[in-house]
């Protein structure tokens, strides 16, 4: 009867030890940094979840380092975009196998998808999606519930955590969604983009996009095409183009020469942005300051 007090408080301290262990060993992994910073916000005094691609490099042809490898197959949970972004995801979860959960932020429920554009239509063009979903803030509301709702089935342990942070982020993406709407409200000059990579923001906001050099698929324009924007240029007395970060491709002084056109820098992947909770907002904001000082 002595030893029954003892065994309770093994039997506790089991149970509390079993509990860290379990709480220090979930792990999370982002591939992009536009969906690390909705992880972050969500996860926000609980955990921080692990960037995989902190580098300037296209998620198109990412190749991952040994230590992105390991953080991915460590990981209790991993967000994604989907394979139209993150080329090398599918291959990288095959070979690790049913360790964790993946969540593919691209199928959630209820997400605007627009089918992705090209240069040359043909009837593959529609079967493909634009992946760069995180530039609605529409669809970044319903990746904020996709993301917590995750958390929540498997980290209970911060469900509450995790439900003050979705609703602290739906109100900031809210607030930041009208202060770009109001900014960038009657700006309905036509303008042409580098890369095709910013139809979500263009829709949200009312943006005429007149034309692109490249959706992605076509790296090196042909000649005639790349005449038949300077046409457009002209035709159209377009003042802007815009082109991705970090480089500013060569093709962008060809089509511009001569002409009284402006080449500003756009950053969807937020290249030139620390990590974080901040990022997100950062892109948006930055996208809307640039779009309103040139059209």
């Amino acid at each position: 009867m002595r030893t029954t007090p003892i065994i309770c408080i093994l039997l506790v301290l089991s149970f509390s030890l079993r509990a860290q262990t379990s709480a220090k060993e979930f792990s999370v992994a982002v591939t992009v940094k536009p969906v690390h910073s909705l992880v972050a916000g969500i996860m926000k005094g609980a955990g921080e979840p692990s960037l995989i691609m902190s580098t300037g490099a296209s998620p198109h042809h990412y190749s991952l380092r040994p230590s992105e490898r390991r953080a991915l197959a460590r990981a209790s949970l991993i967000f994604w975009v989907g394979p139209e972004l993150e080329t090398f995801m599918p291959r990288m979860l095959d070979s690790i196998g049913p360790t964790s959960t993946n969540v593919a932020l691209i199928e959630a429920k209820g997400l605007l998808r627009l089918p992705a554009r090209t240069v040359h239509q043909h009837p593959k063009a529609q079967s493909r999606t634009d992946p760069h979903i995180w530039l609605s803030a529409d669809n970044a509301h319903i990746m904020v519930d996709t993301i917590a709702d995750e958390l929540i089935h498997l980290d209970a342990v911060h469900a509450d955590t995790y439900e003050a942070n979705r609703r602290r982020l739906h109100q900031h993406i809210s607030e930041t969604d009208g202060q770009i709407q109001r900014k960038l409200s009657g700006k309905t000059s036509d303008f042409l983009s580098y890369h095709d990579a910013y139809q979500y923001f263009e829709k949200a906001y009312g943006l005429n996009n007149a034309g692109f050099v490249s959706s992605g698929e076509e790296i090196s324009p042909s000649a005639k095409y790349v005449h038949e924007l300077r046409d457009t240029i002209q035709q159209k007395q377009l003042h802007c183009l815009f082109y991705e970060a970090p480089n500013r491709p060569a093709l962008v002084d060809t089509l511009t020469h001569g002409l009284a056109v402006e080449a500003l820098e756009l950053d969807a992947m937020g290249i030139r942005y620390e990590p974080g909770e901040n990022a997100w907002f950062e892109i948006m904001n930055k996208l809307a300051e640039t779009y309103n000082s040139c059209l």
